[in-house]
């Protein structure tokens, strides 16, 4: 039950600062390409590799910190969905790839470095 607490509890922080995140974007990036999902996703690979890499005993930081605060902080679901409202009539091919590759080989080589501090 302890567990599950700390969970949720790091999953609202992570979720409120995602959003704050969202509003600083919005209000300085005018950007055809989202923006905010590459931000909190590749800060929170570096911080979960960070983390990972300390070898840390407690053992309410992994549910707390990780799947909560950094779950609920990164977005799997909104990237997906950002990918799909690429493929318009208006589909620009570069746009697609290089925001995959910005997600994905740049938060799992984020991930790296943060393990490797």
């Amino acid at each position: 039950m302890i567990i599950a607490l700390l969970v949720m509890g790091g999953g609202g922080i992570g979720a409120v600062l995602r959003a704050f995140v969202t509003n600083v974007c919005q209000r300085h990036f005018n950007s055809s390409i989202p923006i905010t999902t590459p931000i909190v996703n590749i800060l929170g690979s570096f911080s979960i590799g960070l983390t990972m890499g300390t070898a840390i005993s407690n053992h309410w930081l992994s549910p707390l910190f990780i799947t909560g605060v950094l779950g609920g902080l990164t977005t799997f679901s909104t990237l997906s969905s950002e990918l799909v409202k690429m493929l318009t009539p208006k589909f620009r091919i570069l746009h697609f790839i290089g925001y995959s590759i910005l997600q994905f080989i740049i938060g799992f080589i984020a991930c790296y470095i943060g393990f490797h501090i």
